[in-house]
């Protein structure tokens, strides 16, 4: 009569009378990427390749051999596509980080690292994909760096920069803060800079990096025709550039006037901690209409004018508005008049405006004001040069113009 053996050789009747061989085969492989495991395959199934062979049946009369059973090791884990990919430049500010692998994930798989830390969390999506979905903004304008973990140790770095926010966004926050002569109110608020800000998020990675709705209103009345030409929205201009300055001394960074990572994570803290400027907003008119005259408007209103003298023929004041870039007192000016004669001297309260070409706003002794006498400088009288020098603070706009002022006569 037939039976049916096991492995060790017993065996025990069946009523069948036939011999089924069953062999039980495990097998140990290496670890890969956090220990994958090793999977038994049944004979005939597609997967890698044949690591060994169960035992032959102990039966002679048996006249079909069974197929062996298999094993296989998993591929090692890898990444096929990682989104920002390597190098992206100008990534959102709320883009998720998704890194895709070649084969399901484990669940002991450790979850990349991203520099600097953001707010955030990991999660898995489906078998293949784990993703990093920040819980704000990303930092604007900073390369952040994602630390990928291989198979036994190795690790991969993958780098992305964020975008900037558009000017329109920084003319929003600039205006709301105080820092240009005009506000920002977003559809269904009152025109109020404090209570408007306050209603801005509290934590700089979740103050918003894309524009509102709403509209800007010039912050106070007779608005000198000079400056309102200047201004001009979701464009770069003068008037944005000077407030930009205007915030990057305020906030202890250099002030070159240009809104780069510095300034607008600078510039979405203040928002956050509602830090307004607590200066009024200074606009200085140079008139080159006889007698020449220097204006200081103030918050809507002039406060302050003196008689001043520009470039002579040869070397003219340009007309235009510029900011003031820096301030020196004293000051050391060198430099040739149109007749050749050069010079060197010490000067007072300099404040320049067009340091590419050295003119500067300054006090200078000479026998009268009112008229063309400088190399190109607007200078104005040692009695009051300090006053001067006190209305223009770095990134107050300078215009020289030939507009006629209300205290100019003839």
């Amino acid at each position: 009569m037939l039976s049916w053996r096991r492995a060790s050789g017993e065996g025990q009747p069946l009523g069948l009378g036939l011999v089924v061989p069953v062999v039980l085969t495990f097998v140990v492989a290496g670890c890969l990427s956090a220990c994958d495991p090793v999977v038994t395959q049944a004979a005939g199934t597609p997967g890698p390749s044949t690591i060994n062979t169960s035992a032959a049946p102990t039966n002679a009369a048996s006249t079909t051999k069974p197929a062996p059973a298999t094993t296989s090791t998993l591929p090692p884990l890898a990444v096929v596509r990682i989104s920002p990919p390597d190098k992206a430049r100008g990534v959102g500010p709320s883009t998720r980080v998704i890194v895709t692998y070649n084969r399901p994930l484990l669940p002991s798989t450790p979850f990349p690292s991203i520099a600097p830390a953001p707010s955030g969390q990991w999660s898995r999506e489906g078998a293949r994909q784990i993703v990093f979905t920040p819980s704000g903004y990303w930092r604007p304008g900073i390369t952040y760096r994602v630390t990928l973990r291989r198979p036994g140790g190795a690790r991969s770095v993958v780098k992305f920069t964020t975008r900037l926010p558009s000017v329109l966004v920084l003319q929003q926050y600039l205006a709301m803060l105080g820092y240009l002569p005009l506000r920002f109110t977003p559809n269904g608020d009152i025109p109020n800079r404090r209570a408007i800000l306050q209603r801005e998020p509290a934590a700089a990675d979740t103050v918003p990096q894309v524009p509102a709705a709403g509209v800007f209103t010039w912050a106070y009345p007779r608005i000198p025709g000079s400056l309102w030409e200047e201004w001009h929205r979701a464009k770069p201009n003068v008037v944005t550039t000077g407030a930009i300055m205007q915030f990057e001394v305020a906030h202890g960074l250099a002030p070159d006037g240009m809104a780069g990572p510095l300034v607008w994570n600078a510039l979405l803290t203040a928002v956050a901690k509602r830090q307004m400027d607590a200066h009024p907003y200074n606009y200085i008119i140079v008139s080159e209409s006889l007698p020449e005259t220097l204006y200081v408007w103030q918050d809507g209103k002039f406060v302050y004018h003196t008689l001043t003298n520009t470039g002579v023929p040869g070397a003219a004041t340009p007309l235009g508005t510029s900011p003031v870039a820096y301030k020196q007192n004293p000051n050391l000016m060198k430099g040739c008049d149109v007749n050749g004669s050069c010079y060197s001297v010490w000067v007072a309260y300099a404040s320049y405006f067009l340091p590419a070409i050295g003119d500067a706003i300054h006090a200078y002794s000479r026998p009268g004001y009112g008229y063309p006498q400088s190399n190109g400088c607007v200078e104005v009288p040692p009695s009051v040069g300090s006053t001067v020098y006190g209305y223009d603070p770095v990134g107050t706009l300078v215009t020289v113009t030939s507009w006629v002022g209300p205290d100019q006569h003839g």
